[in-house]
């Protein structure tokens, strides 16, 4: 294997010696190591004086988050290591075995595709680490249709010529780096995930991670996602009521002895091609059919869901049909994320 075909790049904060070890490690291995110092402050230059003997340390004064270190890092590559054919992103605070960097490393390079680590967490899980991975995995699940086992990892493998667009991605703290899962999840851009070793020192500790502040700032990114399934949701309710109470009532013109159901199916299908549209002309993606696919196979499960919830609390228990739409959308949110995460743990991405 040819090292000089991938570059490892460290983004860090206030970092241990943990950090002069894995850029030793990796230089020995023949690794070009690019360090980014996040505004570390004058405590930590010496840590990162001692990395500077084994990689490229880059330095700025104020810290900026994570999200802009690494931005700020994929920038310089792009325009220092072109010749470069891919560039893998590890965490310093000894998270990342180097064995794994290698492997992601390696596999990147090969099939010149982006490479997700996916942790084993077959350890101890910090309780701060599991509640972040868990509410991200089951708020992006249902943004997205896809369940991702760890959507969090730090190890990545970018091919060199996604630079560009990884630059333009928004975020400067942990959130750019669910931005950019979105992004190649709505942009339907292939990518191969990878089994890594799970590591955590005693209590995270070294982690910078805030458990309230960042988990917030991520689900708010992730809600962003589900906006386009919220307003369609509450528009086919207005439709539906509209439809029944003044088209198909048995009271109107028309009466039909399924107006409930046919009213809830017509606005359905309206809101499901108007979101589809949206998310064509929002998200862009590289292969918009499987998009149409996915979207349109999980959101026939949901009407299905409606109808029989509306079977069940507007005829057999008398509630009015916005109350019992809204009553099975809620109650369906446990059931579908439990079908993408089947479907997901079955395919896994492994072959994406």
């Amino acid at each position: 294997m040819d090292y000089n075909q991938s570059i490892i790049f460290i983004p860090s904060y206030q970092p241990e010696n943990v950090l002069v070890c894995l850029a030793k490690a990796l230089k020995e291995k023949g690794y070009e190591v690019l360090i980014v110092d996040d505004g570390s402050g004058d405590k930590y230059r010496s840590i990162f004086d001692e990395a500077s003997l084994y990689s490229t340390v880059l330095h700025y004064e104020n810290n900026r988050g994570k999200g802009y270190a690494l931005k700020y890092g994929f920038k310089y590559i792009y325009e220092h290591y072109p010749s470069y054919k891919c560039v893998i992103t590890a965490d310093g605070d000894g998270q990342h075995h180097i064995v794994d960097i290698d492997r992601v490393s390696k596999l990147c390079s090969s099939l010149n595709k982006t490479i997700i680590g996916d942790r084993t967490f077959d350890v101890k899980i910090p309780l701060r680490s599991k509640v972040g991975n868990d509410l991200s995995k089951f708020t992006q699940s249902l943004a997205t249709y896809r369940f991702l086992h760890d959507n969090q990892c730090g190890l990545r493998g970018f091919p060199m010529s996604l630079l560009p667009e990884l630059i333009n991605i928004k975020g400067n703290r942990y959130e750019y780096e669910m931005n950019v899962m979105n992004y190649l999840l709505n942009k339907e851009i292939p990518f191969k995930t990878i089994k890594v070793q799970t590591i955590y020192e005693e209590g995270n500790k070294s982690s910078h991670f805030r458990p309230i502040r960042d988990t917030i700032l991520i689900q708010g990114v992730l809600f962003k996602n589900l906006l386009i399934s919220i307003i369609s949701f509450l528009l086919q309710i207005v439709l539906s009521f509209v439809l029944y109470q003044f088209v198909f009532s048995n009271n109107g013109v028309y009466p039909i002895h399924f107006d409930i159901e046919i009213s809830i199916i017509i606005s359905f299908f309206s809101m499901l091609i108007l979101s589809l549209i949206a998310g064509i002309l929002i998200f862009q993606p590289k292969y918009p059919f499987k998009m149409i696919f996915r979207t349109t196979l999980y959101q026939i499960i949901l009407l299905v869901g409606y109808l029989i919830g509306e079977i069940i609390f507007t005829r057999l228990l008398g509630l009015n049909l916005t109350l019992s739409y809204f009553i099975s959308g809620v109650i369906l949110i446990l059931p579908l994320f439990s079908l993408i995460k089947g479907i997901g743990l079955v395919y896994d991405y492994q072959n994406s």
